[in-house]
């Protein structure tokens, strides 16, 4: 599979719309958190993108919005964060993109950031989000059963996480 090329940079407004546009599409959002499972307002959209996030990159292919991912709910003490990523766009799909940006999001979170453990889940049957997170070095730590309500039943949660040694990264240690 060839690696497909994509530049990581900030949200701006021009990217409100087309997001706003990928959260919509049921067969997006039906793998998110229980919050996207209701329409988010434009002004909802805008707040997650351009104000809430602590670490927040826009995924862009061939000069166009083709997802996002970020590092959010840092725990500074702990030395944590959660991982989220969504590819928005469905030419994208199975193209290894979700892997190269995971791969750069952990690389930032760990080298630069000084992370020491980046926290995720998943929620079942989203074998393929299941899969790139064990790609990457993600290691299954618990399972929440029956833990949302998706497609008329109830689903799995499986909680994940890796630390920078199990992916090839050294945590950038601070001085003092």
């Amino acid at each position: 599979m060839a690696e497909v090329d994509f530049k990581l940079r900030g949200a701006d407004c021009e990217d409100v719309a087309i997001y706003a546009r990928f959260l919509s599409d049921p067969d997006i959002n039906v793998w998110l958190d229980d919050s996207a499972q209701r329409p988010l307002s434009t002004g909802r959209v805008e707040a997650i993108l351009m104000q809430e996030a602590w670490c927040l990159w826009v995924i862009e292919v061939d000069g166009a919005l083709a997802g996002v991912s970020s590092l959010y709910e840092p725990e500074p003490a702990l030395g944590t964060a959660r991982l989220s990523i969504v590819i928005g766009d469905r030419k994208c799909w199975g193209r290894g993109l979700g892997t190269a940006v995971v791969r750069n999001v952990l690389k930032h979170g760990f080298e630069v950031l000084g992370l020491r453990k980046i926290n995720s889940d998943v929620l079942l049957p989203n074998t393929a989000a299941l899969k790139l997170h064990q790609r990457v070095g993600f290691e299954q730590e618990g399972r929440l059963r029956q833990d949302a309500w998706r497609r008329g039943r109830w689903v799995d949660r499986v909680l994940l996480s890796v630390f920078a040694d199990e992916c090839g990264h050294r945590v950038r240690r601070s001085a003092g």
